[in-house]
């Protein structure tokens, strides 16, 4: 047990959800990037566009000599078709600038949006003098985790902050907000009772290096073949808040919908805001058998 004056809850989403209902006020968005080896040499500085899609650019030096990197998509964590079609839509730009001649490293985060646009810093809750939080930073965390750093000191030496009022996670400024508020709530609804409801296709093949969801007798189990064939189930119901979960192809992992939770194919936790594994209680010698018997 540890025990202190005060607290900061700084852990990207927050996973303490009594009080104040973060999980209804934050959704976690996805953004992708590509390191790529290019024939031209970058002409240095830093670039992000004002379109939609976003697109950023900057160089990389490496002891192999100038990468540039190549930043932007986006959705909600757990939710859309073939993710593996984010990577692809980087490349297809980078190759309309550059002559790209390989992609070396790819890679993926996320980041907690709230419904303003403006992050959480602050008091966790009104009534929780001695609780502060950090989050919501809209993938500006260089910047905003500098700018979280100087409030909260501030509040906590002081007991005041002239930015206290705009960052602050207990704002009533909800008119703004509203529409998003609802948007975003709904579309939580619709994916926790649309993971329970979905029907599964009569035959059920499962290739190497594929996840597929797996419904025996009612149940949903997440299924995930390896490169050497060997078979991992997984529970697909998140241990957060009971969403269920979704296969990501492009990372290998199970995602939440929902709350943007993540899971490796033998239920590891990746990123919260859940806090257990996946676990999985059936027989996994019945299931491989009906598998192989294409139930």
């Amino acid at each position: 047990t540890v025990t202190a004056d005060i607290v900061i809850i700084a852990s990207h989403y927050p996973f303490y959800n009594k009080k104040a209902m973060y999980y209804s006020r934050i959704y976690v968005e996805r953004s992708y990037a590509i390191a790529i080896k290019a024939k031209e040499k970058f002409p240095g500085g830093l670039y992000i566009n004002t379109d939609i899609p976003t697109r950023s650019l900057r160089s990389l030096p490496t002891e192999d000599g100038e990468l540039i990197l190549v930043v932007g998509e986006n959705h909600k964590t757990g939710q859309g078709e073939d993710m593996n079609n984010h990577y692809k839509a980087l490349l297809n730009f980078a190759e309309e600038v550059f002559s790209v001649e390989n992609v070396p490293y790819r890679w993926s985060t996320q980041d907690c949006m709230t419904m303003d646009k403006i992050p959480y810093i602050g008091q966790y809750a009104s009534d929780t003098p001695n609780l502060y939080i950090a989050t919501g930073f809209q993938k500006w965390g260089m910047t905003t985790s500098m700018a979280s750093s100087i409030i909260l000191k501030d509040l906590i030496v002081t007991g005041e902050s002239p930015w206290a009022d705009v960052f602050n996670p207990s704002r009533k400024n909800i008119s703004g907000s509203a529409k998003e508020f609802i948007a975003q709530n709904v579309n939580v609804a619709g994916q926790l009772l649309g993971g329970k409801i979905s029907k599964e296709p009569e035959k059920i093949v499962i290739e190497s290096g594929e996840g597929k969801i797996l419904n025996i007798d009612g149940e949903k189990t997440g299924a995930y073949r390896d490169e050497e064939g060997e078979l991992y189930f997984v529970n697909t119901t998140c241990t957060h808040m009971g969403c269920e979960l979704n296969w990501n192809s492009a990372e290998r992992s199970w995602d939440c919908p929902c709350h943007g939770s993540r899971f490796t194919y033998r239920g590891h936790i990746i990123q919260g805001p859940a806090v257990k594994p996946l676990t999985f209680d059936r027989d996994v010698n019945t299931i491989k058998k009906l598998l192989n018997e294409d139930f």
